[in-house]
């Protein structure tokens, strides 16, 4: 019987598959019969989703179509990947050659690896916390002996009578060095505004707006340097320059309001 409703099955309607459409919404309607010979109709809804695709930026994309030289000529194309391994990697002291390996006891050791591995050097605790957790780490400069923490390194900015600017003092700066790129192409990333801004002096951040929906560009983007100098040097140079068949614009950002 079951051969038979096999072979009665071109006198069923065609599979059909419709969409997706503008939201991913796919249907499949499949006919088949049930035990007892009845037509059934089968529907299924599934959406259909893209999966978000990392763009290289173009001169990485170059880079990649160079042709191989050397001890590369022969690799695959997977060859020379870096895998990040998640096994443990125990490190060696060195000994000098010849010389025998120390027996250790696995069970004191694992007692005093506290101890002997964590030594703070500001309070001088064992397996108590690191250095740079210590609670007194910012008064160390302050301590009354002259002979504590002798040769340390004290940052400029931690030294006594230094001046010590406040977050608006450094947002503010970076707001007047900022540089506003329009007209960019949707292909844009900020490696390659990065790549096009870091010749003319230090760049701190560059950023292109993305449209969420899309992933492409939206078309402008913002630069900040370390030196306003090298930002106005940008500005003139940049300004009106062909880059991706558009004509940038490049200008002074308008300063954040407080």
């Amino acid at each position: 019987d079951e051969d038979d409703g096999k072979d009665l099955d071109f006198l069923l309607p065609p599979r059909q598959v419709i969409g997706p459409d503008e939201r991913g919404v796919k249907k499949v309607v499949e006919y088949k019969f049930d035990d007892e010979g009845n037509e059934v109709k089968k529907t299924t809804t599934t959406r259909v989703q893209k999966l978000a695709e990392t763009q290289l930026s173009k001169r990485a994309m170059e880079r990649r179509a160079w042709p191989k030289f050397g001890d590369a000529v022969h690799d695959d194309v997977g060859a020379r990947l870096t895998m990040v391994s998640a096994e443990d990697i125990f490190l060696e002291r060195p000994r000098p050659h010849g010389s025998k390996p120390e027996e250790t006891n696995v069970a004191g050791n694992l007692g005093n690896a506290g101890g002997v591995l964590m030594v703070c050097r500001i309070c001088n605790t064992k397996g108590v916390h690191w250095t740079a957790k210590c609670p007194d780490r910012y008064l160390a400069h302050h301590t009354d002996d002259p002979r504590a923490n002798e040769g340390a390194y004290v940052p400029p900015s931690m030294r006594r009578g230094a001046e010590r600017p406040g977050g608006s003092d450094m947002r503010r700066r970076s707001d007047e060095n900022s540089v506003r790129v329009t007209n960019l192409s949707e292909d844009t990333r900020e490696p390659d505004l990065l790549e096009l801004f870091q010749t003319f002096g230090h760049v701190i951040r560059a950023y292109v707006a993305i449209d969420q929906k899309t992933g492409m560009s939206r078309g402008f983007g913002f630069v900040n340097f370390v030196n306003r100098e090298d930002a106005e040097r940008a500005i003139n140079k940049l300004n009106g320059y062909g880059y991706d068949n558009l004509i940038l614009r490049v200008e002074w950002a308008t300063p954040r309001s407080n």
